[in-house]
């Protein structure tokens, strides 16, 4: 059964939504943990073939785990490390990563070191790609891996996408720095990624944009 998630880019109140959108083909062998800084639960993706971006710029973090022969006898699980992946899917309609044969322990040693997978459209053309291996020993869990994305993307990176730093916002406060008197910690609610983005421009903003926000709204019900 195919599921689709739709997956907001920032989003401001003068923004209209983009009546577009790309197709994330799903596959096995990928573990996808954030789509533009934000972490993909599992309930998330429960029962998903696909994801449904907006048409635009995109960072895509995530695993390859699959089952490789290490010998004639013997079958294991190779995890990778934790890829980046920033590509435009402007006017694409249906993209995919298609990933080199990871059969054996020589081909996942060149897998690692030239990083030769290929983001595609749906008629096989290669998308241009920034890419990159997020350099941690062990991947943290919950919000602290929107945290680590938000530091990587502020830092100038190969695959950085500066408009994604400030999404270190949308976390647990950094302890060390809880005591500054203008610091905002912004809890956002279950949802989709669209949701949280919309909750978290929200409470952002002062009382009277958020009023604004409100009349736009119920200007504007659903069909």
């Amino acid at each position: 059964m195919k599921f689709g998630l739709v997956v907001a880019g920032l989003l401001c109140f003068s923004m209209s939504v983009s009546a577009t959108a790309t197709t994330l083909k799903l596959s096995p062998d990928i573990d996808l943990l954030a789509v533009d800084g934000k972490r993909m639960t599992g309930s998330l993706l429960k029962g998903a073939d696909s994801l449904e971006l907006d048409n635009g710029q995109h960072q895509l973090l995530f695993q390859v785990t699959k089952t490789m022969r290490k010998n004639a006898q013997i079958q294991v699980l190779y995890t990778s490390s934790p890829l980046i992946a920033v590509f435009n899917s402007h006017n694409i309609s249906a993209v995919s990563i298609e990933l080199p044969n990871i059969d054996n322990e020589r081909e996942s040693r060149h897998f690692e070191t030239t990083l030769n997978y290929r983001i595609i459209d749906k008629n096989g053309k290669v998308l241009p790609v920034k890419r990159d291996v997020l350099p941690l020993h062990t991947l943290p869990t919950d919000v602290s891996l929107e945290k680590v994305l938000a530091d990587y993307n502020g830092k100038g990176h190969p695959a950085s996408v500066p408009a994604l730093a400030h999404l270190r916002a949308t976390t647990i406060a950094d302890p060390l720095r809880t005591n500054k008197a203008n610091q905002k910690v912004i809890t956002l609610k279950e949802g989709t990624v669209s949701e949280q983005m919309l909750q978290y421009w929200f409470l952002q903003a002062d009382k009277e944009t958020q009023k604004r926000f409100i009349g736009w709204a119920n200007q504007h019900p659903l069909h």
